[in-house]
């Protein structure tokens, strides 16, 4: 007699069920169905057997569970066969088993494998009981044995994506309200920070760098890093922030994602993200056109024009109005020439940047200091030209 059969699996109790076909309008049929519940323990034992051939990589099945699904499923198989209604305890089987395997981490693909045994099973098991004299039942009642497999099949592959999308949903939301936490101050010490570092996957005083997207590039960025589990995203207020361990040699000023945002590199510490995340939104405000990524060192003119003009205001505009007497085109040069050569700071390679000879630099450097009274080869008035011409569209670009 075997485990199951004595009502002794080899593991926790199993359940006690019946199985009455009643009066059968296929009697040989139900015969070989009622003939291998009895031996439905054999049924057990080979789907074990050759699901030992099959890796659930590293996901950690026990043993007894695999062997009590095993043995409800080839239960609920038999019941379906003989056009029985199922026992409550396995009508809602096909959903408990595969929310069961996406929580253990089990890959689809290797769980369905595992399950179209359960054809193999059940025809050997069925052969086993038919012997010579009811092969010919068996194989006009193929579809059912057939039907009964990939209905299971296909209820599974429902339930497991519907269970792998609310664990996704799920992990989301936590990790939601983990950069919550973050970005609203509430860390609670460093011992806070250690604790959601560690949720977070990240090194507590590790190196970061910080994007701030706004406008029209969020759903792009969204887009983009929404599945790279390596950078983490935060949306607050209109404006997508980003930030990911810095790695050397592979920063996003290297990469380029692509498209227009505020950049911070060079991070220290994950309490510090917040505050560069605000400064990467100043430098994102400054950027007015193209997919570049605004860093300090390109936008500080421009911050620092602004911040001026709050507390001076119309510092900038004696340049303005002398700038706007000049006719459109004598103004494009005369930007162009301050934009290289306040960059460069180099006569040779202002010319080689605007393809023009060394003397035509140097003779619209001196109109530009006609123009606006401000000499660009000397450093203190440079400053402040730079940071009013800054306001100029044509010279930001």
């Amino acid at each position: 007699m075997t485990a199951l059969d004595q009502g002794t699996p080899r593991f926790s109790a199993s359940a006690i069920r019946e199985f009455r076909p009643g009066r059968p309008t296929e009697p040989e049929w139900t015969e070989l169905l009622e003939s291998l519940w009895k031996e439905r323990s054999l049924l057990v034992d080979d789907f074990l057997e050759r699901f030992s051939a099959i890796s659930y990589g590293e996901a950690l099945v026990p043993e007894e569970d695999v062997y009590r699904t095993a043995a409800d499923t080839m239960d609920m198989f038999l019941y379906q066969m003989a056009g029985l209604e199922l026992p409550p305890d396995l009508q809602a089987l096909p959903r408990e088993v595969a929310a069961r395997r996406a929580r253990q981490g089990v890959p689809l693909d290797a769980f369905l494998e595992a399950i179209r045994n359960d054809f193999r099973v059940l025809w050997k098991g069925l052969e086993r009981v038919a012997r010579d004299k009811g092969i010919g039942v068996l194989v006009a009642n193929m579809d059912r044995v057939l039907d009964a497999v990939e209905g299971y099949v296909s209820s599974i592959q429902q339930a497991y994506a519907e269970e792998e999308a609310r664990l996704t949903r799920n992990k989301q939301l936590y990790r939601q309200r983990l950069l919550s936490r973050l970005f609203n101050a509430e860390l609670g010490g460093s011992r806070g920070v250690q604790d959601l570092a560690a949720a977070l996957g990240v090194q507590a005083t590790g190196t970061f760098e910080v994007l701030a997207v706004t406008l029209d590039a969020v759903a792009q960025a969204l887009q983009q890093f929404e599945s790279d589990h390596r950078t983490y995203v935060y949306e607050n207020t209109g404006v997508l922030y980003l930030f990911r361990q810095q790695r050397k040699g592979r920063t996003w000023q290297e990469e380029g994602p692509g498209f227009p945002a505020g950049y911070v590199p060079d991070v220290e510490g994950l309490d510090a993200v917040p505050s560069a995340a605000a400064s990467a939104l100043v430098l994102a405000q400054q950027k007015r056109r193209g997919t570049g990524l605004a860093t300090l060192e390109d936008a500080w003119m421009g911050i620092a024009s602004g911040l001026l003009e709050q507390k001076f205001p119309g510092f900038s505009s004696p340049i303005k109005q002398a700038l706007d007497k000049c006719t459109p085109l004598e103004r494009q040069r005369l930007l162009e020439v301050a934009r290289s050569y306040g960059r460069t700071g180099s006569i040779k390679e202002t010319s080689e940047e605007l393809f023009c000879h060394r003397n035509t630099v140097v003779n619209r450097l001196h109109s530009l200091h006609e123009v606006i009274g401000l000499d660009l080869t000397v450093p203190a008035e440079a400053a402040r030209a730079l940071v009013a011409l800054s306001r100029y569209k044509e010279f930001a670009s």
